[in-house]
């Protein structure tokens, strides 16, 4: 724990010498969120970290890469999805709300950011506001309980299933007027804690779609609990008919694309690996459903169609967790014998020489 902490308080000076050094001007603020200041860090932790450019050059300053075995992803996220999030439009509060500022180009981007933290929580605050976005995002969860209904292949469930009940419970909190502030990592002992009105119902709801020992279940309890948040929503609990969704895959590898996906979701396989130790197996549902949408993406670019999370079962994590290192061994193989190159560092001092 104590040489994963050296490395990220290493890792986010570099930041904050590159911002200054080779990027002043292009970057308007550099911006850290998650584990390395909320104080839920583990021995495999990153720091989570996303900038705003602020000409065209500074979307160069993004980097992916593996140091000691955990993956960094350093992102741009533009001015105009700020203001989504604020607007709630984006169920990304945590990344304008709990955050802390590293590097700023200047007071006015400062000052702009602050007015954007204001206007997330006037949102929040507005009554009719929240409804609508709180509506809005049941509905959303609505047409993949439709697509849920007509899936037949168990990863398929379970992942369609995963993205339910987590849009169900954000909207649950935005009615509410909040946010999970420690995002996925404890949305349900949030859901559970944070807001005494909420039915029982809704809270069992989430634990038995996680809990569901065969699909069958798992269809009727992810149904059960949209027509649960729908009732406590005051709302019609009518499924949509089912969008249109294509699955785009690739017979050609394209080995370097995959090579810069992999250092971005190292960071996930890991949580799935820390979770399975600690039998924290809601949140190693929620991390191997992200995983498993990420590893779907990844078919665009050549990647074969693993299979994460049919065989879940939450009183056997390991399972879970074999899975997850033979797929993470297979996207390596893919990768490396395709000519992709995976930025791996030993250590930060490593990294430090490759520069960059």
């Amino acid at each position: 724990m104590k040489k994963r902490k050296a490395i990220n308080d290493k890792l986010v000076e570099w930041i904050q010498n590159k911002a200054k050094n080779d990027y002043a001007g292009d970057i308007s603020l550099i911006v850290i969120y998650g584990s390395y200041i909320n104080g839920t860090a583990n021995s495999k932790s990153d720091v989570d970290c996303y900038y705003i450019p602020k000409t065209e050059r500074g979307y160069g300053f993004s980097a992916d890469f593996i140091i000691g075995g955990t993956g960094y992803d350093i992102f741009p996220i533009p001015w105009e999805r700020i203001e989504r999030i604020a607007d709630l439009q984006e169920n990304m509060s945590p990344l304008v709300g709990d955050v802390r500022i590293i590097y700023s180009d200047s007071d006015s981007d400062t000052a702009h950011f602050q007015v954007m933290q204001e206007r997330l929580k006037s949102s929040l605050s507005n009554d009719g506001y929240v409804r609508k976005t709180a509506i809005k995002r049941c509905e959303e969860a609505g047409k993949y309980c439709a697509m849920l209904n007509h899936a037949y292949r168990p990863s398929e469930i379970r992942k369609l299933a995963g993205i339910v009940i987590m849009m169900l419970a954000d909207a649950v909190a935005v009615y509410n007027h909040d946010y999970y502030h420690f995002g996925l990592k404890m949305q349900f002992e949030d859901l559970q804690n944070n807001f005494p009105d909420v039915p029982r119902d809704i809270i069992d709801g989430y634990r038995n779609v996680i809990r569901a020992a065969d699909i069958d279940e798992v269809i009727q309890y992810t149904n059960k609990m949209f027509c649960d948040v729908c009732r406590y929503l005051k709302i019609t609990s009518a499924l949509p008919e089912i969008p249109e969704y294509e699955s785009i895959t690739s017979d050609k590898i394209d080995a370097s694309c995959l090579a810069r996906m992999f250092e971005e979701i190292k960071s996930t396989f890991n949580k799935i690996y820390i979770c399975c130790e600690s039998g924290n197996y809601i949140l190693a549902f929620l991390s191997a459903v992200c995983l498993q949408l990420d590893l779907d993406e990844a078919k665009q670019a050549g990647c074969p169609d693993y299979d994460l999370l049919g065989g879940f079962n939450y009183r056997e994590l390991w399972k879970l967790s074999g899975t997850a290192q033979r797929i993470e061994d297979d996207f390596v193989r893919l990768i490396t014998e395709n000519g992709g190159h995976i930025k791996k560092y030993g250590s930060f001092e490593q990294f430090e020489a490759a520069r960059l």
